[in-house]
């Protein structure tokens, strides 16, 4: 804290050593001695201003007791405190330490946030291509039609070699039951092409559910599409919000 007793004695014992000085000089000196006291009583100013001086505190003990000071004991040094100025006004508040589930609870919400407008730019990104791609939603339907067309096109085929490769492992099974009823033992390369067909049966049906499912996904999303396309072309003809 500031001795205010002792720096007003000090201040008044140079003023008077400083007018007996200035008794005994002429009047040019004593002109230019009162010019250079003068700056160096700025620079001091300057030095000595309330944004330069020792900060006063108020804070809060364990007991609730409000204590002011220049400096916070560590033990309260974490907990919210106020600053003062020279009359002794609050002119700032430092917040307390945040504990430990706070800071998460700020990541979580802030994580929150960002995943918020990422989907909302997303969103917006995704209006924009609706309006730039198509012109009317039965533009969007044609669109739709043939990408289903093309994937029944997939299935097709895909169906033709299920049946190719159904007849070949029926074949191969008879032969093998054959040999195995004549006694006669089965080859490995049979066994081998038997296995073979199997297993290229069951990836080809993987391939038409896998398809199938894609099919429906594009139906769902061309129907959301197509509703938020009459959404955003609506808002164009009302025009912009007054």
């Amino acid at each position: 804290m500031y001795a205010h007793g002792d720096q007003q004695t000090n201040r008044y014992n140079i003023s008077i050593r400083v007018l007996a000085i200035m008794k005994q000089l002429s009047p040019t000196s004593a002109h230019s001695l009162l010019r250079t006291l003068l700056t160096v009583v700025l620079l001091a100013m300057l030095v000595t201003s309330p944004a330069s001086a020792a900060r006063l505190f108020k804070w809060t003990d364990d007991d609730g007791k409000v204590h002011y000071g220049d400096k916070i004991p560590p033990k309260y040094a974490k907990q919210e405190r106020k600053v003062l100025n020279d009359q002794g006004v609050a002119v700032k508040t430092l917040e307390a330490a945040k504990t430990p589930e706070q800071l998460a609870e700020e990541a979580r919400l802030a994580e929150q946030r960002r995943e918020q407008e990422r989907i909302e730019a997303d969103k917006a990104a995704h209006d924009r291509m609706l309006l730039a791609t198509f012109t009317t939603e039965d533009d969007m339907v044609m669109t739709r039609d043939g990408k289903i067309a093309a994937i029944d096109g997939m299935l097709r085929v895909t169906r033709g070699r299920i049946e190719n490769i159904e007849e070949t492992l029926a074949e191969l099974t008879r032969t093998a039951a054959e040999m195995e009823r004549a006694g006669k033992p089965i080859p490995g390369s049979l066994h081998e092409r038997i296995q073979t067909a199997r297993t290229q049966s069951a990836r080809y049906h993987d391939y038409i559910a896998a398809k199938r499912h894609e099919q429906e996904a594009l139906r769902q999303q061309f129907e959301t599409d197509i509703r938020r396309f009459r959404e955003l072309k609506a808002a164009q003809v009302a025009g912009p919000k007054q």
